[in-house]
């Protein structure tokens, strides 16, 4: 099994959230979050080094007030979408919050029964499709955007939610928490905070996605204080007392700057997120390094934002050969050549022109056959190497499947890449180029296999993260003029763009994991 088939459950549960529909039973919901937390235990508990009694202990103590917080609820939303009950909502979204680090760490499956994902009201449509709204996100949008289900159905909701945290709460006996994990969980929370929560992901009406923030640094910041005194003989071996001053700084900026529309989110990118993200990096430092893993993000890298953080090599298949200047020239040799359509009139570069940022630069794309009713433009591929899913239905898992759908399509290519190996397999420069890209070929004919790998490499290859934005979010602020930085202020805020565009990358790569890719519907007409 390759790796791409591997994957691809991963990812495509990421993106297929949509699949659940408000009128779902959270009962069930729970049941799932108990079985998903256990799976989880077992997973960390074979991993983890150190254990850390007391933090466990903060995570329960945290789940017991959650829980209560959610009674309150119960009883406020009794008496409908009343001051009341907005004040409860806001308590109990403040204790989720401050447990959020080790929820997203250890029982995503919770998190998805108990907030979200969101769905954001449009002024054409109800709902824009981000994913299927569950536990907050109903509550949230009963409340402030007035999307009701039912004084019964948010009862209902509540009321699953709270019988979620109480199995959960049930199960943490079972979980054993290391410095190692704790500091991997903060890795991904300061991430999280910096992309989604300062663009106001998951608080998508409520206005409160700053104090959010805070509160989830807040609540991060405890357990580091529970860790730093849990050493037997007081003496630390991790240098927490940094990573809480970093924690408490990024937390104090949020609250003192706590308007969504106004927070300069590069100033707190680059003087309080990004400075996090580091002390918790050199903190894990003085642990066991993690097992070595393919990962998007680098493992190696502090922050999201920083100059090298990703790799595009992570969606490759296992069987994709290193990145050679033969194979990356083959490749690009390859992308122009129209031999390899079914007429031999047109090459991958006639619709993704490298002098047009790799688009052709037309609304609507040409094709091959005078086919009606299409509506879609070429998108660049720039950049496509940090999708980990591709096409506007997510159905490839790779650039090398994408090339083989593209080479197959009539419309596009009308060929294959068994069709136009056959062909380049008669042209004696391309078997002398194949052989220099795949030294390690056992056989020297030329194969649709390596036409794919050759395409996907060349692809990947077109990276632009070295951009002004790019310099100024990893520290660099001049980068960005004043209105620059100001339109960054609204991108992130206001106008709520990078809650589609998420950042850093501004595609469609959800962070921070980043083994997942969002499809929006925005009302672009099917084909």
């Amino acid at each position: 099994m390759d790796r791409e088939t591997r994957t691809a459950p991963d990812a495509v549960r990421g993106s297929r959230l949509t699949e659940w529909r408000r009128g779902a039973s959270l009962a069930l919901l729970a049941v799932a979050c108990a079985a998903g937390m256990a799976a989880g235990y077992r997973h960390e508990t074979a991993r983890t080094s150190v254990p850390a009694p007391v933090v466990r202990h903060a995570f329960e103590r945290g789940l017991d007030t959650l829980a209560i917080a959610l009674d309150g609820l119960d009883t406020a939303l009794q008496r409908g979408a009343s001051p009341s009950a907005i004040a409860a909502f806001r308590a109990a979204r403040s204790d989720y919050k401050h447990i959020e680090t080790l929820l997203e760490a250890f029982a995503p499956t919770a998190v998805e029964a108990l907030n979200g994902p969101p769905e954001e009201p449009s002024e054409d449509k109800p709902y824009v499709a981000l994913g299927a709204p569950a536990g907050f996100q109903v509550i949230e949008a009963a409340l402030f955007y007035h999307d009701d289900p039912g004084r019964d159905s948010l009862a209902s909701t509540v009321r699953a939610m709270r019988r979620a945290v109480v199995a959960l709460r049930g199960m943490t006996s079972r979980v054993t928490i290391s410095d190692a994990d704790l500091l991997d969980a903060l890795r991904l929370e300061i991430a999280r905070i910096a992309t989604l929560g300062v663009a106001g992901f998951d608080a998508p009406q409520s206005g409160d996605a700053i104090v959010e923030c805070a509160e989830s640094l807040e609540g991060a910041r405890s357990l580091v204080r529970a860790a730093a005194g849990e050493s037997p003989d007081g003496r630390a071996v991790v240098p927490w007392s940094r990573v809480d001053s970093a924690l408490t700084r990024a937390a104090a900026y949020l609250r003192l700057h706590s308007q969504f529309d106004s927070l300069n989110r590069l100033t707190f990118i680059v003087a309080y997120a990004n400075p996090a993200a580091h002390a918790i990096a050199d903190a894990r430092r003085t642990l066991p390094a993690p097992p070595a893993l393919r990962r998007l993000w680098r493992q190696s890298a502090a922050s999201v934002y920083e100059n090298g953080a990703f790799d595009a090599s992570a969606f490759a298949p296992v069987d994709a050969p290193s990145s050679s200047a033969a194979l990356l020239a083959l490749g690009g040799r390859l992308f122009v050549d129209p031999t390899l359509s079914g007429p031999r009139t047109r090459s991958c570069a006639f619709c993704h022109d490298p002098s047009r940022a790799f688009t052709d630069g037309r609304a609507r794309s040409a094709l091959l056959t005078h086919t009606s009713g299409n509506d879609r433009n070429t998108p660049t591929l720039v950049n496509a190497g940090y999708a980990p899913l591709l096409f506007d239905d997510l159905r490839a898992r790779s650039l090398e499947m994408q090339a083989g759908m593209v080479l197959a399509s009539p419309t596009e290519m009308a060929s294959s890449p068994e069709l136009a190996a056959a062909r380049l397999r008669r042209d004696p420069g391309y078997v002398a180029a194949f052989a220099r890209a795949f030294p390690r070929a056992r056989d020297r004919s030329i194969t649709a296999e390596q036409l794919r790998l050759a395409l996907g490499a060349y692809v990947r290859s077109l990276n632009a993260l070295d951009s002004r934005f790019d310099r100024a979010v990893q520290g660099d602020t001049a980068a960005l003029s004043p209105t620059e930085r100001f339109g960054f202020t609204v991108f992130a805020g206001k106008a709520r763009c990078a809650t589609c565009h998420f950042l850093p990358l501004v595609n469609g790569t959800m962070p921070p994991d980043f083994v997942a890719s969002e499809a929006e519907i925005i009302g672009t007409p099917a084909l």
